[in-house]
């Protein structure tokens, strides 16, 4: 199954970005917000979790974001490449 994952998700450039920042921003936030979650102790547990899903779609929106770019711009340049060379 994590084979089949990783086969997936490193398909395509923007899968690679999306799917490497939504796993960088939930290690992130998960040894970054205990110390929130423990400051609001009502809404700890509810709170942590919802910081670490917001953060970690923000993170993958924004690898994607990249990966997007990074792909564009590989397009464009073998589109430039191809028109340069005489055909």
């Amino acid at each position: 199954m994590i084979r089949l994952f990783f086969r997936h998700a490193w398909r395509t450039t923007q899968r690679k970005w999306t799917t490497s920042f939504a796993g960088g921003g939930l290690l992130l936030t998960i040894f970054a917000m205990p110390s929130f979650g423990i400051a609001v102790f009502g809404t700890a547990f509810a709170g942590w979790t919802g910081g670490i899903l917001l953060f970690s779609v923000f993170s993958a929106l924004l690898g994607n974001r990249i990966g997007v770019g990074r792909e564009k711009a590989k397009l464009e340049k073998a589109q430039a490449d191809q028109h340069r060379s005489p055909s």
